[in-house]
């Protein structure tokens, strides 16, 4: 039997880390060990679990198909063994995950390496992007996303509300002046956002709700060139709360508008409802929603049910784009 678990885990680690040298330096045996692990677990089953060419090793469908409940299996066993000699079980092996540009960048990625160093035995493929539609497709475990994949049935964790900050350097509004209400930003320079084509936002405050339309010379799908922009003098920009906080409190750049609102950016873990959640999936969500949740927050979320005002209202569309 436990030559068996041993086959488990090498074809797990295989499954993981595409090669046979770098399973066996996971789990500390030799390459032909692993690859005997293998073939003893594929005579077994009567069936091919990869197929090998001399520049790489793929998995068949056959193991894909068993590959979750083997994965079980295992984290059943290292249960098992832990709780006999009174410890914790401890994660391993490669956690596939995406995180999203912005927030992956600045706030995420000290996290993810305080979770690596808390967690030797796994190693991180993490891929930064904001277009994850299927973690399934992708061959990815969980996601963190500010927007949810359209594909497949997912389970969902919120860990986290941001605002959207209405910034400008100081220098900035020193030549053009400070917008006093949303709708004054129709008269200054916006560095807008292509994901926000139209450039009509929805702005909520107590003295009402104000559609605005933006303008300006430079437009870019990325908050943080946007924000650098704004930094360095270029107009007003419009950025996640996330990438401010800093430059705010050595007055680099001025949070402007506190008193209206743009719909909150909504942070959360998803992963497939129909998939098995390895130890290592559920120790990366605890320490990311921990993490997250003990940074400063914005400020209190703002009522939604503010009456509307005459100029350039409107009850839908308009709203910021993610």
């Amino acid at each position: 039997m436990t030559d068996r678990i041993e086959a488990y885990a090498a074809f797990a680690r295989l499954m993981e880390l595409g090669s046979f040298s770098a399973a066996g330096r996971q789990l500390g045996i030799s390459q032909s060990t692993v690859s005997k692990h293998v073939a003893g677990l594929e005579n077994s089953l009567g069936v091919q679990l990869f197929t090998r060419t001399t520049r790489r090793i793929s998995p068949t469908p056959e193991a894909s198909r068993i590959y979750e409940h083997v994965q079980h299996m295992l984290d059943s066993v290292e249960t098992a063994h832990a709780l006999v000699k009174g410890q914790q079980p401890e994660a391993a092996g490669l956690l596939r995950l995406a995180l999203p540009e912005s927030l992956g960048r600045t706030l995420l990625f000290p996290l993810v390496r305080s979770f690596m160093a808390a967690h030797p035995l796994i190693s991180l493929d993490a891929v930064l992007s904001d277009n994850v539609k299927d973690i399934v497709a992708e061959g990815l475990e969980l996601a963190i996303t500010t927007a949810a994949p359209t594909e497949g049935s997912l389970i969902t964790r919120t860990i986290r509300v941001f605002e959207w900050a209405v910034v400008a350097s100081p220098a900035y509004l020193a030549a053009h002046g400070a917008p006093e209400s949303a709708i004054d930003l129709e008269a200054h320079e916006i560095v807008r956002s292509t994901r926000n084509a139209s450039g009509r936002l929805e702005f909520d405050s107590e003295n009402g709700r104000q559609v605005v339309q933006l303008s300006g010379r430079l437009c870019t799908n990325s908050d943080e060139a946007a924000y650098q922009a704004a930094v360095a003098g270029d107009g007003i920009a419009i950025v996640p709360s996330w990438l401010i906080d800093d430059d705010v409190r050595d007055k680099k750049i001025r949070r402007l508008l506190p008193d209206y609102y743009l719909p909150p950016i909504t942070v959360t873990v998803i992963y497939p409802q129909t998939r098995f959640l390895s130890r290592r999936a559920r120790s990366f969500i605890d320490h990311i929603a921990t993490a997250v949740a003990s940074q400063p927050r914005d400020r209190a979320p703002v009522r939604r049910s503010f009456p509307s005002v005459a100029r350039g209202t409107e009850t839908n569309g308009g709203q910021a784009d993610r």
